[in-house]
């Protein structure tokens, strides 16, 4: 009787800690005036026009792009590799506010080692990141914290409007991408060096 007690308990305060595997991988601060605009290879292709809409309203004076390499058998290529191809667009932003970096790989302290030099070029001393708010954002935060910080640089972590609807951190486990997404970043936070990355390289 008594495990049928606990278990029945557990499922009715699923609504209650179901959620919070979600939302607390999750941050999202609040839009602020910044002096850069900083998007992270991998936040989505609404995030370099976002970065540009800030940019006009005056929210943000420059806009910083981290590129990471895409990887294939035969071929490693770079976003603005396509740009020139002409197979992606180009960022809206004019060419005297952008600055386009390269990072080794997607992990969020070489992306944050890569835009350090270009960032500190701008005089900048915040910046806000494209696209915070979802799922393992609270995982880049700590990542970008540990460079961008003892810099002396600020930063907030921003979700923009043309986010993939439907991607509630709250209701991740209705989504298969989510649910390893909260996976991955609950496992990267019990066991760090199972991230695969060299924090030391």
């Amino acid at each position: 009787m008594i495990p049928v007690v606990v278990v029945g308990a557990l499922v009715l305060a699923a609504a209650v800690w179901l959620p919070l595997l979600g939302t607390s991988l999750a941050v999202s601060d609040p839009l602020v005036p910044a002096d850069v605009a900083l998007v992270l290879e991998g936040t989505g292709t609404g995030a370099v026009p976002a970065a540009e809409a800030w940019r006009q309203q005056g929210l943000v004076r420059d806009v910083v792009i981290v590129e990471a390499p895409v990887k294939t058998h035969a071929l490693v290529a770079y976003w603005s590799d396509f740009v020139r191809l002409g197979l992606a667009s180009p960022a809206p932003t004019p060419a005297d506010r952008l600055r386009i970096v390269r990072a080794p790989s997607t992990q969020g302290g070489q992306q944050a080692q890569a835009a350090l030099p270009a960032i500190q070029a701008d005089g900048a001393h915040s910046v806000m990141v494209v696209g915070g708010g979802g799922i393992g954002s609270r995982i880049v935060q700590r990542q970008l914290s540990e460079v961008l910080q003892p810099a002396g640089i600020s930063l907030e972590m921003v979700a923009y409007s043309d986010a993939t609807p439907g991607r509630d951190p709250a209701h991740w486990y209705q989504n298969a991408e989510d649910r390893r997404a909260v996976l991955d970043s609950w496992l990267q936070l019990l066991v760090p060096y199972l991230s695969g990355y060299d924090d030391a390289a």
